[in-house]
């Protein structure tokens, strides 16, 4: 059997924690091109190779903490460091899940919640990704069609690209305006005796979704 090897891949949020600094101040790192550009793109979201993020490191300025770097490598089980992009294997999300598969993001957002798919290789900055042979051979054994076009794409190395922030600019009104689509439709979550990183993983990937269809969020807490 094949040897398991996730690649160290870093969000702003383990980046954040290796350097003992809010999530905030990593991504103004980034547009200040103190942290470069990522090094991958999956389902959206930027991702950095350890390499790149001790990097950055500047002695009495930006300090990596020691203790925080070991725990997130005890985190990535089968981690090793790979140099560039050229040494990863194909690593996924679930955007390119739903590819792979022919189905909208939300169907495979629910195999997720339903743990009707294979069990994410990694957990990084809130988001699911997988080894594309993790995937692959989970479809295999539960008899799900994969389409080879869409296995092309991602071997060939494209992802679901990072999505503009911010509103876009409203243009002229041009004659009768298109109805509205209606909204989505709204969701109750309640947190369990024991809050988990899939609880908090099925809310947030919600909330991003209603933001990427372009629409606001407001979050009225209830009592039980």
């Amino acid at each position: 059997m094949t040897e398991r090897r996730f690649p160290y891949l870093l969000g702003h949020g383990e980046i954040s924690k290796l350097y003992g600094v809010e999530r905030q101040t990593s991504q103004l790192w980034k547009t200040r091109e103190l942290l470069p550009q990522p090094d991958v793109t999956i389902s959206g979201n930027p991702y950095w190779l350890l390499p790149t993020v001790l990097g950055i490191a500047k002695k009495g300025e930006r300090d990596v903490l020691p203790a925080q770097l070991k725990q997130y490598k005890q985190g990535i089980r089968g981690g090793f460091v790979a140099d560039s992009p050229a040494d990863m294997p194909d690593v996924i999300g679930l955007h390119e899940v739903a590819w792979l598969v022919g189905k909208g993001y939300m169907d495979v957002y629910q195999w997720r919640v339903r743990k009707s798919l294979a069990t994410e290789d990694a957990l990084v900055s809130g988001s699911p990704l997988w080894l594309l042979d993790t995937v692959l051979a989970d479809a295999e054994e539960r008899g799900r069609e994969i389409l080879p076009d869409a296995v092309k794409r991602i071997k060939a190395g494209e992802r679901e690209p990072i999505k503009p922030r911010g509103r876009k600019k409203a243009e002229p009104a041009q004659g009768k305006q298109k109805p509205l689509a209606p909204l989505p439709e709204a969701k109750s979550f309640s947190a369990p005796v024991s809050v988990t990183d899939d609880a908090v993983a099925e809310v947030s990937d919600f909330v991003r979704e209603l933001f990427e269809a372009g629409h606001a969020v407001t979050v009225r807490p209830k009592r039980r």
